[in-house]
């Protein structure tokens, strides 16, 4: 019976959360509006995609001081639900920061974005000075964590230019499901005032805006599926909001150029044909671009253009990030990673420990005090008991872990040394003994972080993030004593090369990747130069060359998860694939990490991408 009760109270309590999650996530609460208050005029723009995918949320800020120098803080206040099994189900908070320092007639346009990782996520931003709360803006709420395919895309089109009216996918056609159907998701609308109007059975997926509007900061567009514009959009941008897009291209995202060269926007990039619909696609790093007549996508709609884009595509390293088949496993005792050595806090053993404890400063000590007559020392003997215990527990957890942070990372590098340009997709697993760590996690601001906790599923209690300075994730994310998962992906200018030249009927190979070469291959057709040994950062040495094998494509005494298998054995030509002792790529997040079983993996084009 009294299972039976709990079963029930769970069931109401699961349905409660949901019925509330559903009932506040409206999209029509958000809010795209200017307000004059203290001397500051702000404009907020909170209008984006209705169906996101985990990934960030990206707010738009205008504000113009016209007082004196001043110090402001926009505050994003948030809470977010979880659907699911019993384990699953839950909700958390989300609180990120970012301080402003304002000279009289300083006018700031800025992009603050927030991580979303639950099934619905519920926002209010707040403008606060000297902790008083100046502008408090409206709750607006959307359903996220959606699949890949149910994600919005987003339309950037300027009013009367033709890409105005492309059809947006509606809810039951354009989504997965309707997908599978044939339906073809084109939903009537327009733009009207910079905001798509319209609707459909089941509400619209998708949406539009005017160029002005797009953020300035590309880990946004993390959370869609996929954004289309044309040239006249694009001749709109400014510097950087075009900086913006092509670094969410890089990251793995999917861009559509309508009626347009791709030479416009990726100049000296290397194109291939496609069907279905019939379209040019040029790869940038880890995503691409796909140019297209207006007039074949108005014929076969978005979504069949959708359902051909996931043709060949890199799953493992395309956005959103939840597109991965291996998003959100979790290998043993909370890790996504398993780190050689860490088994997670020894349970057991601290039971051991706790369970004496008890039987001494219990049964045993007053056994012991009562049988000599003296049960007044218990007031001495327990702290004296307790503190022995104390520097047991603390002794024992020291001498089997210390107070390092150690990790194990799994990372895979896309270089481009012809454009200067990486970009990285991370799987990393820590482990804080001891002590949290005073400064948490701390990342550039535009590293894409993707906290997953220790089920998968997202981080399940307060977050607490700060934009100041960095993206320093304060509070939530990393605990210690406990299993701390996150992706990243991060698109930076690089440097960073292997220099190669003929040598005496081989390949001379410069080091110039500042970390150390476990193993290296670079392909010249069926050729495969191979490295013998390790070589050092800065150092130079001589490949040999010999018939390309698929049985020999990894490297003997390297160990690859099966996500990199298809990059092996069908390396391009003209490419290297480097493996490094440590890289130079991805942030660790912390000061000092100590890696175990780490696997970093380069695939660089000396003569650019192909």
């Amino acid at each position: 019976m009294l299972a039976s009760a709990r079963r029930r109270s769970f069931v109401w309590t699961s349905a409660l959360v949901l019925f509330c999650a559903g009932a506040v996530a409206v999209p029509a609460g958000r809010e795209y509006q200017t307000v004059d208050v203290d001397l500051l005029r702000i404009t907020i723009d909170t209008d984006w995609g209705p169906r996101t995918a985990p990934g960030y949320f990206p707010a738009r800020f205008e504000i113009t001081n016209v007082g004196e120098l001043r110090e402001i803080e926009i505050v994003a206040v948030g809470s977010r639900f979880y659907a699911g099994t019993r384990s699953t189900t839950g909700s958390g908070s989300t609180t990120v920061r970012q301080t402003l320092r304002l000279a009289m007639g300083d006018k700031v346009r800025l992009t603050m974005p927030v991580p979303i990782y639950g099934n619905t996520e519920n926002l209010r931003f707040e403008i606060r000075e000297r902790n008083r709360v100046i502008q408090r803006f409206n709750y607006f709420g959307f359903t996220s964590r959606m699949t890949p395919r149910d994600a919005s895309v987003l339309v950037v089109a300027a009013p009367g230019t033709p890409v105005a009216g492309i059809g947006l996918r509606t809810a039951g056609r354009g989504s997965a499901a309707g997908a599978r159907g044939g339906g073809g998701g084109a939903a009537s609308g327009g733009l009207v005032g910079g905001v798509f109007t319209g609707g459909g059975p089941g509400g619209v997926m998708d949406f539009m805006l005017e160029p002005a509007r797009l953020p300035t900061n590309w880990l946004g567009y993390t959370s869609l599926r996929a954004v289309v514009l044309g040239p006249v959009e694009w001749d709109q941008f400014t510097d950087a909001q075009k900086g913006a897009l092509l670094a969410w291209v890089g990251g793995g995202g999917d861009l559509i150029f309508v009626d347009g060269e791709i030479t416009t926007l990726l100049p000296g990039a290397r194109t291939e044909a496609a069907a279905g619909p019939d379209r040019l696609i040029a790869r940038h790093l880890l995503g691409r671009v796909h140019a297209l007549p207006l007039q074949t996508l108005t014929s076969t709609g978005l979504t069949t253009l959708l359902l051909a884009m996931e043709t060949n595509r890199e799953l493992f390293f395309a956005l959103p990030a939840n597109v991965a088949p291996d998003w959100g496993n979790v290998e043993k005792r909370g890790f996504r990673l398993t780190i050689p050595g860490i088994q997670g806090v020894p349970a057991r053993a601290f039971l051991l420990i706790l369970i004496l404890f008890a039987i001494l400063i219990g049964p045993v000590n007053y056994w012991l005090l009562k049988r000599k007559g003296q049960q007044v020392l218990v007031v001495l003997t327990v702290p004296v008991i307790s503190t022995a215990f104390i520097i047991l527990l603390g002794g024992y957890a020291v001498a089997g872990e210390g107070f390092r942070v150690q990790g194990r990372a799994s990372t895979f590098t896309i270089l481009d040394q012809n454009t200067k340009q990486a970009a990285t997709r991370s799987t990393v697993s820590v482990y804080a003994a001891g002590l949290t760590p005073s400064g948490g996690l701390r990342f550039g601001r535009d590293v894409a972080v993707y906290a997953v906790g220790p089920e998968g599923t997202g981080v399940r209690d307060r977050m607490e993030m700060n934009l100041s300075e960095a993206q320093h994730f304060s509070d939530g994310v990393l605990q210690a004593r406990a299993p701390t998962n996150f992706e990243q992906i991060l698109v930076r200018a690089a440097r960073e090369r292997l220099s190669f030249s003929p040598e005496n009927g081989g390949l001379s190979v410069t080091n110039g990747l500042e970390a150390r070469l476990i193993a290296l291959q670079y392909r010249d057709g069926d050729t495969i130069y191979r490295l013998d040994g390790e070589l050092a950062a800065g150092d130079k040495n001589t490949m040999k060359g010999t018939g390309f094998n698929l049985a020999t494509a990894v490297p003997e005494g390297i160990t690859i998860p099966a996500k990199l298998g298809d990059l092996f054995q069908n390396q391009p030509s003209g490419s290297y694939i480097a493996v490094l002792d440590h890289s130079p790529f991805w942030e660790t997040g912390v000061a000092k990490l100590s890696e175990r079983g780490s696997l970093h993996v380069v695939l660089g084009w000396p003569e650019g991408q192909k």
